[in-house]
């Protein structure tokens, strides 16, 4: 069952089904002619212009290869994931709500600039990535508890 039918409960009624072959001989031939042409006609600038839109689309299509990775460099889980690693913690701040404070830090990850570092929460990255916290040392803390907690 066509789709139109199952919605409306009833055949498409287009141009083409208009004419049965029964009625072709009542008909004036000039008339199916020039309305199955017109129908040609219709077909071929609905084609014309789907080519037109897909050629735009195909000029405009820039392949990015610095968004694939080579299997060789990266290890990947079996299956086929691949997780990012944190390589320096630039930034922390603390947020305050109405009852309670979240410290916040940002990250930056391998393979990806400074501009695209992003902040996460501190006690998430901690019990993930303890091995930066260790390498920051406690200075890093009581400097950006004072500039945050006045």
């Amino acid at each position: 069952m066509a789709p139109y039918e199952a919605l409306y409960g009833r055949r498409c009624r287009s141009p083409i089904g208009w004419f049965d072959l029964v009625d072709m001989d009542s008909l004036d031939t000039d008339l199916l002619r020039d309305v199955m042409e017109q129908v040609r006609m219709i077909q071929y600038r609905l084609l014309t212009a789907q080519s037109r839109q897909k050629s735009y689309a195909d000029r405009r299509y820039i392949p990015d290869e610095s968004h694939v990775l080579s299997l060789d460099s990266e290890e990947l889980s079996p299956d086929f994931t691949f997780e990012e690693e944190p390589i320096a913690i630039l930034d922390r701040q603390v947020r305050k709500l109405r009852t309670k404070k979240i410290a916040l830090v940002k990250v930056q990850w391998k393979h990806r600039s400074v501009g695209e570092a992003t902040w996460e929460t501190e006690t998430d990255m901690q019990a993930r990535y303890p091995q930066l916290f260790k390498a920051l040392g406690t200075f890093f803390y009581f400097m950006f508890e004072d500039e945050h907690d006045s």
